[in-house]
């Protein structure tokens, strides 16, 4: 399995547990608009418009390896 692209999160000021969350999240299947109280869960329709941007690229830039 090649490296995820986490760099595209941190980028857009995601910490690096906060990208890890998000990461862990999407492989566990836990619905990412959830209240951010889960473990693994950040809720994206309370972020940033530009964490969000970076989260769709972080999405196609992963679907692209697959």
């Amino acid at each position: 399995m090649t490296e995820l692209p986490t760099n595209i999160l941190t980028d857009a000021g995601f910490t690096a547990d906060e990208a890890d969350d998000i990461v862990q999240g999407l492989v566990q299947g836990v619905d990412l608009h959830q209240d951010t109280q889960r473990t693994h869960s950040v809720n994206i329709d309370e972020l940033s418009p530009e964490k969000k941007e970076a989260l769709e690229r972080f999405n196609m830039a992963v679907a692209a390896d697959f």
